[in-house]
């Protein structure tokens, strides 16, 4: 039984007694007090992540003392950030302005109890993997990409896919996310309607898995294009190992770059959530002049929903995982098509996969948590940690969405 004197029985009753939300995660102190459930649970081995949270009290502080090793989490911890989430939504400034007095004397009270239990002092450093400087353009993809093809071989799996799975309703969720990934490959080769013969483009062409579906399968050529300079070394030997390099080819580049258009279908995948807004402006136009009069693209992209508008620029993202996360509605994605004059024939929900993936990637990561650890460290590793069970959150409550649009390029008037 929780003694209602203990300093962690304590802390809980003045968070509360500040947000007016009662956490319904447990909370475990240096001292061996803990008080709510026992899981999921925040666990404090020492006064450090309570010393950085007085500081600068929020979700950055919270995550700094994750990634730093200063707070550990009993339990699931993609349960534990959905049971954080009132709180954090009770904690903004304007929900605290509205109950200042009763705030003013919870935090007030948390101040006089980390005062008894010796967690003032000095803030501790920032974790040495944050970004500290706004990163643009190709240094901000280039940190997310080249953090290491070991990282990714572990957190992806077999296919080195990197974007939303498909699981077929016939599978009833339960197939592995390997199957669900050439699902997803195949899904696009038919959206895209490929022949034998046709000239693909894929934008964004990670580690080479569409590349070599389409060009196995489908009969294609194909050219990806990546700036990311560990993924085109990766995809070239990929290419060479599975005998594809004669019909497929990797450049290490924007694609903008992209200089022997036309080709008969193109496939941008996960790309306009890296574009700032002159870019944007620009994208829809460069998919036309690639595209050949009558052939199709495929955009995958990745948006926020009005309900997660607060949560578009998260800190913890830009600041460890995604230097320069550009997450649009789906309108403007789908306007900035039509207005460079393609036709939007089709829109298509992945949400639903999204989530699935998201779990699936995270749990691959824990399995092999040792040996993420030996390719990039502990700070990176829980940073990633943190950012995908962050992403499972954000899929399953709706605050981000995802979709395939088709749109075709027609350059004659439509018969009525």
């Amino acid at each position: 039984m929780t003694d209602p004197h203990s300093l962690a029985a304590r802390a809980v009753t003045a968070l509360e007694r500040t947000t007016g939300v009662l956490p319904e995660f447990g909370l475990c102190l240096w001292d061996g007090s803990s008080a709510g459930p026992r899981t999921p649970a925040v666990v404090l081995p020492s006064p450090r992540a309570w010393r950085r949270l007085l500081h600068r009290p929020g979700r950055l502080a919270a995550a700094r003392a994750f990634i730093a090793g200063e707070m550990a989490i009993e339990g699931d911890l993609t349960e534990l950030l959905h049971s954080a989430v009132p709180l954090a939504l009770a904690a903004t400034p304007g929900a605290l302005a509205r109950r200042l007095p009763r705030a003013v004397a919870g935090a007030a009270e948390l101040l006089s109890l980390a005062v008894r239990a010796g967690a003032l002092g000095r803030t501790p450093p920032r974790p040495r993997r944050e970004v500290r400087r706004h990163l643009r353009g190709l240094d901000a993809v280039r940190h997310h990409y080249d953090a290491g093809n070991g990282l990714y071989e572990v957190i992806l799996g077999p296919t080195m896919a990197y974007s939303c799975a498909y699981w077929p309703v016939s599978t009833g969720g339960t197939a592995t996310l390997d199957r669900a990934q050439r699902e997803k490959l195949d899904l696009i080769c038919r959206r895209l309607r490929l022949r034998p013969g046709m000239r693909l483009l894929d934008i964004g062409c990670g580690w080479g898995a569409l590349l070599s579906h389409a060009t196995e399968h489908y009969g294609v050529r194909a050219v990806g294009v990546t700036p990311a300079r560990e993924q085109a070394a990766y995809v070239a030997a990929r290419l060479t190992r599975e005998g594809l390099s004669d019909r497929a080819e990797v450049r290490c580049c924007g694609y903008q770059d992209v200089a022997d258009g036309p080709y008969d279908a193109i496939a941008s995948v996960e790309v306009t959530q890296h574009l700032g807004r002159r870019e944007f402006s620009a994208y829809g136009s460069r998919l036309h002049h690639l595209l050949a009069p009558g052939g199709r693209v495929l955009a995958h992209d990745v948006h926020v929903t009005p309900e997660g508008l607060p949560w578009r620029r998260d800190p913890v993202i830009l600041r460890y995982v995604f230097p320069e996360l550009n997450l649009r509605l789906l309108s403007e994605n789908v306007r900035c098509l039509e207005t460079a004059g393609l036709e939007v024939e089709q829109v298509h929900d992945l949400r639903p996969h999204f989530a699935h993936t998201f779990r699936a990637w995270l749990a691959n990561l824990e399995a092999g948590w040792d040996n993420a650890v030996e390719h990039v460290g502990e700070e990176r590793a829980r940073s990633w940690r943190l950012f995908l069970a962050l992403g499972a959150v954000g899929w399953e409550r709706g605050w981000i969405g995802a979709t395939h649009t088709v749109a075709t390029r027609r350059d004659h008037p439509q018969k009525r």
